[in-house]
């Protein structure tokens, strides 16, 4: 998903600085147009706005916390799938490393960033999505829900939920039909 959201800052003429825990994963962004940073250091160094996109919670403090003093003054938009809890204690740290935040809940796989249909919930900083709006609309529909950075994740999580019991009976459905021919 990082390499989609990159991927389409690029395409748009942004300034885009990559890193990747994986070496070469950002390759194709490079070959692209964007500048790969050796370190997660580095990346945060180029510029104000740091966005951030891994695998859970833990993977967030594992690269983060390190970084909180680089951090301080700076803007992170964190779209990495967290429970509201999690979104709302990494808002916490944020606020006490001096690091204006935003949650996003993506609505959309990776192949659809930049196309029709992609939403992204966001919550959190107030004054970091409306100055921020137009490159977040790059990604696709942004919708603000407000202050408290929980509300974009629990959106997420139960529109995701909504829609695997969805997946859930279709399967079923099919079964059914295929049992029957």
């Amino acid at each position: 998903m990082g390499s989609a959201l990159a991927g389409a800052l690029v395409k748009a003429g942004y300034a885009t600085t990559c890193w990747n825990r994986s070496p070469g994963k950002a390759d194709d962004l490079v070959a692209q147009g964007a500048k790969a940073a050796d370190t997660a250091r580095d990346a945060v160094r180029a510029g104000r706005l740091a966005i951030v996109c891994l695998l859970d919670h833990a993977s967030v403090h594992e690269v983060l916390d390190p970084l909180s003093e680089e951090l301080a003054g700076r803007i992170v938009v964190d779209v990495t799938t967290t429970s509201p809890a999690q979104s709302r204690e990494l808002a916490h740290w944020a606020a006490q490393a001096g690091v204006a935040y935003l949650d996003g809940g993506i609505m959309a796989v990776p192949h659809m960033i930049g196309q029709p249909g992609a939403s992204i919930l966001y919550s959190g900083s107030a004054d970091v999505f409306d100055q921020y709006k137009p490159l977040l609309d790059l990604w696709g529909t942004s919708t603000y829900v407000g202050e408290d950075a929980g509300p974009a994740s629990l959106y997420d999580l139960a529109l995701l939920a909504g829609m695997y019991v969805m997946f859930a009976g279709f399967m079923y459905g099919a079964a059914m039909v295929a049992s029957a021919a």
